[in-house]
């Protein structure tokens, strides 16, 4: 990745073996982005192992499995394209933006106090 790729503003960039990352971030909450970068990256592993699919553990009535016969019949090869789930990087993305907002509004209730550490994290009072 080149600096001439990346627009003027503020940056996060993480260096992995095989994958660097870069991703805009408020220059007054460089602590927050850096720490949800990697909670979100957390998140997106433990989800995609958690949403990998398996076999239901309730039964199908007669009627449903006949139903569900019927569509996949009438639908035809294109039936999967007919369903779609929010990808995990959405999901995750949406669950940082709750924290992130969250701690944001919880900087900004201390900014102005003398000698108070913030950790905008570990301050959530969720």
């Amino acid at each position: 990745m080149r600096n001439e790729e990346l627009s003027k503003g503020t940056w996060l960039v993480v260096v992995e073996e095989g994958h660097t990352s870069a991703t805009q971030i408020e220059p007054d909450f460089p602590e927050l982005d850096a720490a949800l970068y990697h909670v979100k990256e957390g998140m997106l592993k433990a989800m995609h192992e958690k949403s990998k699919m398996r076999p239901s553990s309730i039964p199908w009535s007669k009627k449903e499995i006949k139903a569900w016969d019927a569509y996949q019949k009438i639908m035809g090869k294109d039936m999967p394209t007919y369903f779609q789930f929010p990808s995990l990087h959405d999901i995750a993305k949406a669950g940082c933006e709750v924290i992130r907002e969250k701690a944001k509004k919880e900087k900004k209730k201390y900014r102005n106090k003398p000698n108070k550490k913030v950790n905008p994290i570990m301050d959530l009072e969720i």
